[in-house]
């Protein structure tokens, strides 16, 4: 019986002291520049700040936080985009970012990501010369680092359709 007191008590200061935190989404504006991707393999996330606060933010985008998801591969005998079966491979990455910068209120970072050095773009899309259509997802969930002014988080980013045609 005492030590069923003595757990309710410890229960109930714990119970007592815990704070609901509640963080919100920060207010990002996420753009993503695919022009000339075929030729290069390279395309532009743009992420802009539109929080009031300066956020700090990582000057790195590391290839495995990106992935092509809903991967269609155009059949030419059929004239028509086959949806290839993948799903999105789970990745643990502790030291994935870079520095963390301060980026000002309505200021853009981009980040410039070469999909044809991408392990998931190629296992992914691995025929030469063909054309495919997916979306990427970006896992931005750890871009943003808490600070004294804004504690909030950044939700991931999925493009839409993209076409892309390998060489």
């Amino acid at each position: 019986m005492k030590r069923i007191l003595i757990i309710m008590l410890i229960f109930q200061f714990f119970n007592s002291y815990a704070q609901e935190v509640n963080i919100d989404y920060c207010n990002l504006k996420y753009e993503i520049d695919t022009v000339g991707l075929s030729k290069t393999g390279i395309l532009r996330l743009n992420i802009t700040n539109n929080e009031l606060v300066k956020l700090k933010i990582s000057d790195e985008f590391s290839e495995v936080r990106i992935q092509p998801i809903n991967v269609e591969k155009f059949e030419k005998n059929l004239n028509q985009f086959d949806k290839i079966p993948k799903s999105i491979i789970d990745v643990n990455c502790l030291n994935c970012f870079g520095k963390f910068k301060n980026v000002k209120p309505n200021t853009t970072i981009s980040y410039s990501i070469n999909i044809n050095d991408s392990k998931f773009f190629k296992e992914i899309l691995t025929q030469a010369k063909a054309t495919y259509r997916f979306n990427i997802w970006f896992d931005t969930i750890d871009m943003i680092k808490y600070s004294k002014s804004k504690k909030c988080f950044s939700r991931s980013f999925t493009s839409d359709k993209i076409i892309y045609k390998k060489n």
